[in-house]
Parts: structure tokens; sequence; C-alpha cells
């Protein structure tokens, strides 16, 4: 059989592109500026949770969201995700009017910033659905690379961007912020809507064309997690994303604790993402060459990652260490945004043929939970800031708030450890079995037997 490729593919995935980038702006808008945030909305912890509701609210709904990509395909969840996105960011704008009382801030926006935390798993949850569907097996991975990094990238533009907007010399400007969010909202809206159809016409690919009854929704889950290989996986690959987020929530105060002003952290978490962008291309393309290579690259990625957090562990105790920092951000943004779409894509491959959706939900809340229990976890190892500490400090110039500018070391610690644990059990255990792939290779060979025939034919009658 040959399989037709649809050039819509590519508006398809230029749509999720900018949806994730959307929402993901809206996720991480306050946590770059940490202490604006919550002297604006007059509340010592709005930045935190702002945050971390992201991470808490995609646990539960990330269940509803496999069942509904599921059931209802890209379409659906295109449809769904841009609308609470679209809402959420409305909320927030809202809040930043004059006429809404200093006192009511926190709530009507924190209210928006839930609607939008409700929509990110729909939305996070399309690339490996997108990529199942219309992607032929050639370009999957290097699709879905694209596609689900459109994520960072959305947090390492406002992580740049929001210090500039609000900073020491306009603190309340907190309506131009959430305006840009908004405009990247209904921008989402209008592209997603595009989205006409779930499924091409006909096959794209080997494994699409093959008649498996894919599982029922709690089926599938069963039997996700009945695979050892895809547990680890959700061990490993789920923590490194829970450590991404708690790396996103504590790379600024922990910065300007030392002193960094708030543009550098605002670059650092840019630099972050735009050599992770490198890392994920570079092993997206491998791994669309050399199928067979996915274990080691994910393992080869895990090492150099956990010599990356290490060196930005020790560098971000020192004061004026900029090109240390800068030099351990960009080898542990490379190798563990590597991991990030070949991980998924490996994910959909062990559970095959267990819906798209199903893998990729089950992978990224277990980042989810994982995120939340890290982001507690480096609270709780705060310790109380020295005298030296709050003299050079860049956080806030409010003395009433100096109680809660705290030091970092044994947090920074910590969150490396974790990361040396997930990789070694990675590295140990994690052997997967590419499912899917054998019979996209399988419907290849037979594809190019079929053509040599037709040629050998030609040629006979030729003669």
């Amino acid at each position: 059989e040959e399989f037709t490729q649809y050039r819509r593919r590519y508006w398809y995935a230029l749509v999720v592109i900018i949806i994730n980038l959307s929402n993901a702006m809206t996720w991480i808008s306050f946590a770059p500026i940490t202490f604006h945030t919550n002297a604006y909305y007059d509340f010592d912890y709005a930045a935190i949770l702002f945050n971390v509701v992201f991470m808490v609210f995609s646990i539960p709904f990330g269940f509803v969201a496999v069942f509904f990509i599921d059931k209802f395909g890209l379409r659906g969840g295109c449809y769904f995700g841009v609308v609470l996105n679209l809402i959420g960011n409305a909320l927030r704008l809202i809040a930043s009017l004059d006429f809404v009382p200093i006192d009511a801030r926190f709530a009507v926006a924190f209210t928006g910033q839930s609607i939008a935390a409700i929509s990110q798993p729909f939305i996070m949850y399309l690339p490996t659905k997108l990529t199942g569907f219309w992607f032929p097996d050639s370009q999957r991975n290097i699709a879905n690379t694209l596609t689900s990094m459109s994520n960072p990238v959305g947090i390492a533009i406002m992580y740049s961007m929001a210090p500039q907007i609000v900073n020491k010399q306009m603190p309340e400007n907190f309506l131009v912020l959430n305006g840009i969010t908004m405009g990247m909202a209904v921008l989402a809206f209008i592209t997603g809507i595009t989205v006409l159809s779930s499924e091409p016409p006909t096959p794209v690919s080997g494994s699409k064309a093959v008649n498996h009854d894919t599982p029922s929704f709690w089926a599938g889950i069963k039997k996700a997690c009945r695979s050892r290989a895809f547990l680890l996986l959700c061990l490993s690959l789920g923590g490194g994303v829970g450590l991404f987020n708690a790396l996103y929530n504590n790379l600024q105060p922990a910065l300007c604790t030392k002193g960094y002003s708030e543009t550098f952290a605002g670059i650092m978490g840019a630099v972050l993402i735009a050599s992770g962008l490198v890392g994920a291309a570079v092993a997206g393309i491998v791994t669309d060459m050399k199928k067979a290579w996915t274990e080691y690259i994910m393992k080869l990625a895990f090492v150099v990652a956990a010599i990356g957090a290490a060196s930005l562990s020790v560098a971000i105790n020192y004061e004026g260490m900029e090109w240390w920092i800068v030099l351990s951000i960009c080898i542990f943004g490379f190798a563990g945004f590597a991991l990030y779409p070949v991980g998924l894509e490996t994910g959909v491959e062990i559970t095959y043929p267990v819906a798209e959706a199903t893998s990729t939900g089950l992978i990224i809340m277990s980042g989810q939970i994982q995120g939340v229990l890290y982001v507690f976890i480096t609270a709780i190892l705060n310790t109380k800031a020295t005298s030296h500490e709050l003299g050079v400090q860049t956080c806030t110039e409010n003395a009433s708030e100096l109680s809660i500018i705290v030091g970092w070391k044994y947090s920074f610690l910590a969150w490396e450890a974790f990361i040396v644990i997930l990789g070694v059990i990675c590295i140990i255990f994690f052997h997967p079995k590419l499912r899917r792939m054998a019979l996209d290779v399988g419907s290849d060979a037979r594809q190019e037997l079929n053509r040599n025939e037709e040629i050998a034919v030609i040629d006979l009658q030729d003669n």
C-alpha cells in the first residue's frame, strides 16, 4: 500500500505550536517577577500559587483530557483547549483593570489562571496525537520536537520578556503583561478553530494502516501501566519534566539572592530553552534517521544533563559567576530538552496500540505530580538568608519583604541529587521495545519490495 502525505499537516503543526506557545506564556508569566507579582496582587504567595496551580490542576484534569482527546481527536482537543485558554486570559486581563479593587485582584486573576491551567493538558497532549496520525514515520520525531518544544519556547519568551515589562521602574505594569498573553490567546483561538479534521482521509504510515483495535480509555491506561518499561519512562522522563518545572519556579529568586539582576535571570530562562531547542532538534533528527538509537540517545542525554545540573547547583551559590551559570544552563538545557520529545514518542512506541494521548498524558501527569513534590521539597530546604546575601540581593527594595528572601544552597543540591537518581534508573533499568516502529519498518520494506518487483517486471517486458 502506498501512503499519502497531506500538506495540511504543516499548518496543523503550526497551529499546535501557537496554542502551546500561548498557554506556556500564560503559565510562566509571573515566575520571573516573583516579588513584583506578590506586591501587585497584595499576597505574599501569589507568584508561587500562579505557577503551582498549573501543575496541580493538570493532574485531575489530565485524565479528562486523555479521555476527551482519545474520543474526539485532535480537533476536539484544539477547540476545547483554546476556548478555556482564552477565557482564563480574559479574566487575568480584567483583574488588571482600574475598576477592580486591589483586594479582589488576586481572586479574579487566580480564577483566570486556574481556568487556563485546566486547558493545559488538552493542549500539551496534542503533539503526539498530531504526529501519530498526520506525519509519516520518517518525520515523526522532528515534528514532535517542533510542536512539543513550543511549550518551553513560550516559557522562554515570557521568562525573558516579563522582567522588561514589569520591573523596579514599572512595578505595576501588569495590564501590559496580561494584555500580551491575552493577545496570544486570541491568536491561538483564531488559528485553533481552523483545525477541521482530527485524522487524514487515508493512513500516512504502516502502523495506522494496520487494523489494530485501539484499547478503550481504561483498558489503555491499564495496558500502559502494566508495562515495566513505560512505568520507568513515566518515572524518569516525568521526573525530568518535574525538575524543569521546579527550576523555572526557583531560578529567579535564587539568582536575585546572589545579586544577579532581573534581566539576567530572564535571559537565563531564555538561554535554557534556546540551548534546549538545539538539543531537541539534534535528537529528533538523529532518531528519525536511526530509530534503533533511541534508547542510547535518551541515556546519553541523562548523563550530560546531570553534569550540567551539577555545575549549575554549585555555580548558583556564588556571586559574579555569570559565565559559569550560562555554561551550566546551556549544557543542562541542551541535554535535558533532548529527552522530552524523544521520550514522548518512545512512550507511544512502548504502549502501541494504546492511543497517543494516553501515554503522553500519563508521562506529563507524572511530571506534574513530581514537579509539585520537587517544588515543595526545595522550598522546605531553603535556609535563612545571610546578612551578606541581604546586602547584595536584588529581589526587592522594600525592607518589609526582606524576611521572605532565602538561601538556595541545599535546595539546588537536592535538585541535582534527584536528577542523578532518575538518570541512574533510566540508564540501568530502561530498555524499551519500539512496537510501532516495527510495523512501520515492515510496511516500508513491503513497499520497497513491491516497487522492485514492478521494476523487474517492466525490465522483463522491455527485454
